[in-house]
């Protein structure tokens, strides 16, 4: 059994199935209560595949130049720009912009919980998780560390169960570390991409780490995410290793949403083909993590990590002898990671963990 939605850009979508997604939706399409922040370049919250999905705090009246919350942020009914230091959390446009850098939020806010079976464009992992937009990225892509650590704090302090981190920089920092262990202290995931290197091979994260998806490696304060192509090998670009990485998913020739350019809402150019890259990887994950905890609220961070790890699909046998374990615990199986957590009134403890945490550590 299969639930095959409407929108019309789905046979494009052809990780989903590969993930089997379309098995999981049967379980559930996720929750509205289910708030995933998305630390990106800003997302175009008027786009009709995510409108319904955007998150709004409901505390703050807008435009009353209060704030009404005290939560230290002015207005902010729709997240916060941390770049910018303002409410306004839609992609912001430079001159000579890449499109990637104006999409890149709006694309990965989609793959998380574009609306499915509406009759439009695509879907996303978790059909109905509320989206919090946290811009940390500039127009051109390129943010800071302190703008991250507010944001985590921001979506740890205002509900987010989830954080994805489609980023990626060169530099250790102790207090993203920190922050980052205090989000998963709090019960919130963090899940990161693994980052793209230019080679066409990838980057071992073992000889030069980044971060933040090095930066508690090991743990399972954070979910790392590398990515595959069609045929469950590593992709070309995607970085691998051993200790860093947790789990791998496509990234690879994507259809998503794109920002909506005056309001011409046609499927032609409100979304965007060919997006290729570990930050399409990662918010798969994200997305499958929504979905677990739409039908299991009450599980930890960790919890639903070890759920997702210990449940993917082993694809070392079809892996270069230089990536095998680099990969982490192999490639996301939604329906897998959903497979006996229907709504009941009673949860049983799930066992069987034992084989995850030495893959945690590395053994």
């Amino acid at each position: 059994n299969a639930l095959t939605p409407n929108d019309p850009l789905y046979d494009r979508q052809w990780y989903l199935r590969q993930i089997r997604a379309d098995k999981a939706w049967d379980v559930t399409t996720g929750s509205s209560s289910v708030v995933v922040a998305v630390l990106d370049s800003g997302v175009d919250g008027t786009h009709p595949d995510i409108a319904q999905n955007m998150w709004k705090n409901v505390d703050e009246i807008p435009g009353n130049q209060i704030d009404d919350d005290n939560n230290g942020y002015v207005d902010d009914v729709k997240g916060w720009n941390f770049v910018k230091n303002q409410a306004d959390t839609s992609p912001m446009r430079v001159e000579y912009q890449a499109d990637v850098a104006l999409a890149h939020g709006t694309i990965v806010a989609s793959i998380i919980a574009g609306r499915g079976n509406d009759g439009y464009g695509v879907a996303g992992v978790s059909w109905n998780t509320t989206i919090m937009p946290l811009v940390v990225l500039d127009g051109n892509g390129f943010g800071n560390v302190p703008d991250m650590v507010k944001a985590i704090r921001y979506a740890v302090a205002n509900g987010a169960h989830i954080i994805n981190m489609s980023l990626v920089g060169y530099e250790p920092d102790p207090a993203l570390a920190h922050e980052l262990y205090k989000a998963a202290k709090a019960g919130v995931l963090v899940v990161v991409a693994a980052g793209n290197d230019e080679s066409e091979i990838g980057n071992d994260l073992e000889a030069m780490p980044l971060y933040p998806v090095c930066s508690l490696a090991g743990s399972s304060a954070i979910l790392a995410v590398s990515a595959t192509d069609a045929l469950d090998q590593k992709a070309p670009f995607a970085n691998y290793g051993r200790t860093c990485v947790g789990i791998s998913a496509p990234g690879f020739e994507f259809t998503a949403a794109h920002p909506i350019q005056g309001g011409d809402t046609a499927s032609s150019t409100a979304f965007v083909s060919g997006i290729t890259g570990t930050s399409a990887a990662a918010p798969l994950v994200s997305g499958t993590a929504a979905l677990i905890k739409s039908l299991r609220p009450k599980w930890t961070a960790q919890r639903i990590y070890q759920r997702i790890v210990s449940t993917a699909d082993t694809i070392e046998e079809v892996q270069r002898p230089e990536v095998r374990g680099g990969l982490g615990s192999g490639r996301l199986n939604v329906e897998r990671a959903l497979m006996g957590l229907a709504p009941r009134s009673a949860e049983v403890p799930t066992s069987g963990f034992s084989n995850v945490i030495r893959l945690l550590l590395g053994l």
